[in-house]
């Protein structure tokens, strides 16, 4: 199912199982526990004098993290569908970042 991932600006548009959806909100809140936590090292830190500074990051880390842990032990995938875009349906479900 479409999920639209909204941030400050442009959104993306990102396909994730209907169970995501269903829980987007907590899923939302598990992936910024991923995220903002210092003791992981991912791709999506920013540094500062070789220190942790900051975070940036669009949907295509949310995508990364649903497949690496919520839906490691399934069939299912999420992708990136569209990025930086303005117009979207907006019936279909979002989350905001």
């Amino acid at each position: 199912m479409l999920l639209v991932v909204r941030f400050d600006g442009a959104v993306d548009i990102i396909d994730v199982p209907e169970f995501i959806i269903a829980n987007i909100e907590d899923y939302r809140k598990q992936f910024l526990n991923w995220l903002g936590d210092e003791n992981i090292d991912h791709d999506y830190w920013t540094y500062e004098n070789g220190v942790k500074y900051g975070l940036s990051f669009r949907s295509n880390a949310f995508v990364e993290w649903l497949n690496t842990f919520p839906l490691s032990n399934t069939s299912d995938v999420a992708k990136t569908v569209e990025t930086f875009i303005s117009e979207y349906d907006r019936n279909l479900s979002s989350i905001f970042f």
